[in-house]
């Protein structure tokens, strides 16, 4: 490989020293005061109330591990105080002040959790004095900004032990998140012990093997799979969140995602079986039996036991992705519906939702699930989780329910974070950590009153591609530290070039705790526009670390730079490189390849604008001369619910031999080929002349080029492209509306 062209663009952030501290999160206030203090002397640990002694406690263990012995001269010691007081005014739960000066640091809050989140920021200012030997005198007066800051681990698809969810607890609490969402129950596996019904782990927690390979492709292993937690371990697992001031939320998914339990006890569901822990992912159509009384007395046993041991104020009780097939032909559920004038399936979730909330409410606790538990009409005491983007959480909070935000969108780090040429296999999707940064948790269509009902926000790791800690680490981190910042720091602190500045200060640190935290931060990435001229690409690599961009070309073309970027013409395949100071980055090399046709970025128009999880490029993404990857839905493809028509400028008049369009097809996905595609051409963008429709036959997943051969001379071409409407019987999510991607309009 022969770099032909070599050049560097500014990036967007210099390696200075950090003036203050680099704090994750940033806190609300931050002062510098006169004056460093110097931390190679002892350190004398003071504690005001039970609690305060308590906690320093807790601490001396943490600090003893930030320096060792010979970071320690002589002299009066330095008293580290924490001081819980009674303040004279209100203060927001969480609130605390950290003082340092010359001679002493002290935190004061009115409570033992302030006192814990001022202890969490003092241990990155201890950890920054080791690495500059003092910190600056300062003031700091913080509290969070929303109360629910969660992180979310499912342990069904693959199973972690006991210690590495301490050790994921800890990270959650080094950031001050103060929600862990346990997954423990689906389709794959029953991952908690019931005492009263002992087959659920016995039967429930164990597969015939896993699905291997991408989600499409329906392969399977034959390793048997399995695990579960003690209620001896859950105890422990909740006791140790509890003294980090993380609550845990435990979720026993139903009424759907039910498999495990039906193999255990198959008399649960509507047909009696058989059934089989699940080893491949996705939607099954057996669900628990809505109109089976049995049903509902087993699930309060198992609630009652769940209570007893997560003393928390909610429960999530899943909700999501139920199918009503089973109910629609059920005896028993048809009979629920008549007697209690339920005019749907959906109403008879309802039911099902509002029964299981009556027994929860009764032993003074809340349900909390997926956004589906809004259809048919929403429990009157429940939670919304938004996960299918903000809508679920805006209606819940419009009608005075409390909502968490959770957008796949955003939240979602099973995610890919950086080229999926370069990383782990992962369920699919694009999120880094610049997109969990810059997320909103509360819509803009809420008033003050409304928002009052976003409670925060939550990001969740779906573990069926992710098999070790490692990798689950790997996934959290960095984004779970975008993500505190987002939920803790006063939306007007927010800064991102300031996050990244201190977040690849923090790198060294998640190495000291032996965190396989991804390094996609550092991966260049390329940003296609439409060129000055028509038929050009504008080709820019914004950077968010080190000290510049080495970018070459292969094969050799001749491209112009002007003060934004690379202005391509043709074809090319680019590739690029982040440095520090000299040295390549421990990201991979990234690279794309652009092919050009007579459409490629020339001007383009849509009746519809994609759906804005997977709209991010807009629709210059449909001529900007790269093929979309059937991996990379969230990047490369624009995706609708709904008929849209594309019409692209030329130019000029040209002769045409041919027009087309990609399509995917991922069917596992609700992602369907359209119905058809209609093709026609114009001289002036007014009058067209129909060129024939092109319809999709094909079971083949994957993609597909739609297009049809002609000879005509046009300056527009114009495809109106048919959404299935609704996906067909048979096929994952039938009767919901299924998803139109497309990609790059060729017109040759």
């Amino acid at each position: 490989m022969r770099p032909i062209l070599l050049f560097f663009l500014l990036p967007l952030l210099t390696h200075a020293q950090l003036a203050v501290p680099g704090i994750i999160p940033a806190p609300a206030e931050l002062t510098l005061t006169k004056g460093d203090c110097r931390l190679d002397r002892p350190w004398k640990l003071i504690g005001t109330s039970i609690e305060a002694k308590a906690l320093t406690e807790f601490l001396s263990t943490e600090i003893s591990n930030i320096r060792s012995a010979s970071d320690v001269v002589s002299g009066t010691p330095l008293p580290i105080i924490l001081e819980q007081v009674v303040f004279d005014t209100l203060v927001p739960d969480g609130y605390y002040s950290l003082g340092v000066d010359l001679d002493r640091i002290t935190i004061t809050s009115n409570s033992e959790q302030g006192l814990f989140y001022g202890t969490r920021t003092l241990i990155q200012l201890l950890e920054y004095a080791k690495e500059h030997h003092s910190i600056p005198c300062l003031v700091i007066v913080d509290h969070p900004r929303f109360s629910w800051r969660g992180m979310h681990l499912d342990v069904v698809r693959h199973f972690f032990p006991v210690g590495f969810v301490k050790k994921y607890i800890n990270l959650l609490a080094r950031y001050k998140m103060n929600s862990f969402h346990w997954h423990l129950t689906d389709d794959q596996g029953w991952r908690i012990e019931i005492k009263q019904h002992p087959k659920l782990t016995a039967v429930g927690g164990q597969r015939k093997g896993s699905q291997v390979g991408p989600y499409g492709r329906l392969e399977y292993d034959s390793i048997p799979y399995g695990g579960f937690y003690t209620q001896e371990q859950i105890r422990e697992v909740v006791a140790y969140a509890a003294a980090r001031h993380i609550n845990v939320v435990p979720e026993i998914e139903m009424p759907g995602h039910a498999m495990a339990a039906l193999a255990a006890y198959p008399e649960l569901g509507c047909t009696g079986g058989p059934y089989e822990v699940q080893r491949g992912w996705g939607v099954f159509e057996d669900v628990f039996c809505a109109g089976n009384d049995t049903v509902f007395t087993m699930l309060e046993d198992i609630l009652s036991e769940v209570m007893d041991l997560f003393p928390g104020p909610y429960i999530h009780i899943g909700g999501d992705e139920s199918p009503k097939d089973r109910w629609k032909v059920c005896p028993k559920c048809q009979a629920r519906m008549n007697t209690n004038g339920l005019k749907d399936e959906h109403e008879l979730q309802s039911y099902f939702i509002q029964r299981i909330e009556n027994y929860v409410n009764s032993k003074g606790r809340n349900i909390i699930g997926w956004d589906e538990i809004l259809e048919g009409g929403l429990a009157p005491n429940a939670a919304v989780m938004s996960w299918r983007g903000t809508e679920g959480g805006v209606a819940a909070a419009k009608s005075g329910h409390d909502a968490v935000m959770s957008p796949g969108s955003h939240c979602y780090f099973d995610h890919y974070q950086g080229d999926p040429a370069n990383e782990p296999l992962a369920f699919g999707g694009y999120t880094t950590v610049q997109k969990v940064y810059s997320y909103e948790p509360v819509p803009e269509e809420l008033n003050a009153e409304q928002a009052n009902h976003i409670l925060g926000a939550q990001g969740n790791i779906w573990t069926e591609y992710i098999l070790t800690p490692e990798h689950v680490e790997y996934m959290l981190a960095p984004r779970m530290l975008a993500l505190a910042e987002v939920l803790w720091t006063p939306k007007e602190k927010r800064d991102e070039a300031g996050f990244i500045e201190r977040l690849e200060a923090e790198f060294p640190r998640l190495d000291a705790m032996n965190v396989n935290y991804s390094k996609s931060l550092y991966q260049v990435s390329f940003k296609l526009s439409q060129g000055t001229a028509p038929g050009s690409i504008l080709v820019r690599t914004p950077y968010y670390g080190g000290s510049g961009v080495k970018v070459w070309q292969e094969p050799e073309v001749i491209l112009e730079l002007d003060g934004s970027g690379l202005t391509v013409r043709s074809d090319a395949v680019l590739k690029a490189h982040g440095y520090i100071n000299g040295g390549a980055t421990p990201a991979d090399t990234s690279s794309i390849t652009l092919r050009f046709n007579k459409a490629t970025a020339q001007k383009i128009t849509l009746s519809a604008q994609p759906n804005e999880r997977y709209g991010e490029g807009g629709a210059f993404t449909l001529v900007d001369g790269i093929t979309a990857q059937e991996k990379r839905v969230n990047t490369e493809w624009l995706g609708w619910k709904e008929n849209v028509t594309i019409t692209v400028d030329l130019g000029n008049e040209q002769d045409i031999n041919s027009i087309g369009i990609g399509a995917l097809n991922e069917t596992h996905s609700w992602i369907h080929l359209p119905e058809q595609v209609d093709i026609a051409t114009s001289l002036d963008g007014k009058d067209y002349s129909p060129y024939g429709t092109v319809k999709a036959e094909t079971s083949n997943s994957g993609r597909m080029e739609l297009g049809k051969e002609l000879t005509a001379k046009a300056r527009y071409v114009r495809l109106s492209v048919k959404h299935k409407a609704t996906i067909p019987d048979g096929f994952q999510g039938a009767g919901n509306p299924s998803w139109l991607f497309l990609d790059e309009v060729t017109v040759r």
